[in-house]
């Protein structure tokens, strides 16, 4: 009987182990989308910290308190986020409780409060709220940084996007650092040189001209 009782919570153990490991997996896969979210927010607090030149000085990791009430700022913070669900993480078809999910997790992961944060979710896709706070049409302009960093990281610009300002200025600052690169002029290269030179240029500058010394 000993025996029986010891093989018996033996299997029960095992069983008990392999609900919790599928548990586990179910967490792990339903909560992708939210670890997806936390590394595009690490990607947006990172480049805007470049602009404001924080990254090298290292004094303070937090982005100032004025440039998350900044419109240019909080556009393409916003757009950036929602777009890389269609473009990067192919999510075209989520469900909108996973879309909430990720940009709340992004948009923590960058610094921005829970009162911002449900703002943000407030204006994002309803065209009255987006009017209002774009009235000095700097919201847009950041929505349109995002969209050309994403979209130039892609290789898909369009031929009006190629034709505009922003882009011929980032082309050719990134012809210059390909040329002293030690890299192939791989698509996926220019592709990514083209990109980070639109930040450069926009978001990035935005932050430089005017959070730089705060």
């Amino acid at each position: 009987m000993t025996g029986v009782k010891s093989n018996f919570k033996s299997v029960k153990l095992k069983s008990i182990n392999e609900h919790v490991s599928a548990n586990d997996r179910c967490i792990l896969i339903f909560s992708k989308h939210k670890k997806q979210g936390a590394e595009v927010g690490r990607a947006i607090k990172k480049t805007l910290l470049m602009g404001a030149e924080a990254h090298i000085t290292k004094k303070n990791n937090e982005l100032p308190a004025a440039a998350i009430n900044d419109r240019y700022i909080v556009g393409f913070i916003i757009y950036f986020s929602a777009m890389s669900i269609d473009m990067v993480f192919k999510g075209a078809f989520w469900k909108s409780k996973k879309r909430m999910e990720f940009l709340i997790r992004c948009w923590q992961e960058v610094g921005i409060p829970m009162n911002n944060i449900h703002d943000f979710l407030k204006v994002l896709g309803d065209p009255i709220k987006e009017g209002i706070w774009d009235k000095d049409g700097q919201y847009s302009q950041g929505k349109n940084a995002a969209a050309l960093v994403l979209t130039s990281a892609y290789g898909v610009l369009n031929r009006e996007e190629l034709q505009n300002d922003i882009i011929v200025l980032a082309q050719k600052i990134a012809k210059k650092r390909m040329q002293i690169s030690v890299e192939t002029n791989s698509d996926l290269f220019e592709n990514s040189a083209l990109s980070a030179a639109i930040c450069e240029v926009t978001i990035q500058s935005h932050m430089k001209k005017y959070y730089s010394d705060l």
